[in-house]
């Protein structure tokens, strides 16, 4: 009967231990990494897969044989590219740092046909200013939580990069609006392919 005690609370020790394993805050690897951080990190991955979904649709659309801008869907293709891939630079981050991902649903778009290429980059420029204010809101946010490690994040990884996507895309912007829709349009295109 001994033994079995023994035994018993021997597996129930190993139970508990590989219980807190699991844990990454008992195991105390994220050091100055706060939660409300990890939340809103969380919270950008969300917007930068909602971003690429976003330039996925309108590459879907100029694709199409009725729409036919094929500079335009790969301008558009390579923009959802960048997106996907920073947002795997914020979960490889979070796990680097010991926070948890938690994905949530990407947001589906009301929108899936533009007036315009120019309709369409306009859309585009939108929702990178609303993700550079986001960006822009983490790093405060590490800033105040003394995290220089994350403000370097952010800054180095993101912030010039959304400054160079929020540039051409406002140039784009411009040249459709001097070009004008119909052959102006396809002109532009032209110079995207």
């Amino acid at each position: 009967m001994a033994r079995f005690s023994l035994l018993s609370a021997i597996l129930l020790h190993l139970v508990v231990v590989s219980m807190q394993q699991g844990d990454d805050e008992t195991l105390d690897i994220r050091q100055r990494f706060g939660s409300s951080s990890v939340s809103m990190i969380n919270d950008q991955i969300q917007r930068e897969f909602n971003a690429m979904y976003l330039y996925e649709t309108m590459a879907s659309y100029f694709g199409r044989p009725s729409v036919g801008l094929p500079g335009f869907t790969k301008f558009l293709k390579k923009a959802a590219n960048k997106e996907r891939e920073r947002a795997h630079k914020l979960i490889d981050y979070l796990n680097m740092r010991g926070g948890h991902v938690r994905l949530k649903p990407i947001t589906p778009r009301s929108k899936f046909e533009w007036f315009s290429a120019f309709d369409a980059a306009e859309t585009a420029l939108g929702a990178q200013k609303n993700i550079t204010l986001e960006l822009y809101r983490l790093r405060d946010r590490a800033d105040m939580e003394s995290d220089p490690h994350l403000v370097d994040f952010i800054e180095s990884e993101f912030l010039t990069e959304q400054v160079t996507s929020i540039r051409d895309l406002r140039e784009l912007i411009a040249r459709l609006n001097k070009a004008g829709s119909g052959l102006g349009e396809l002109i532009v295109d032209k110079e995207l392919n």
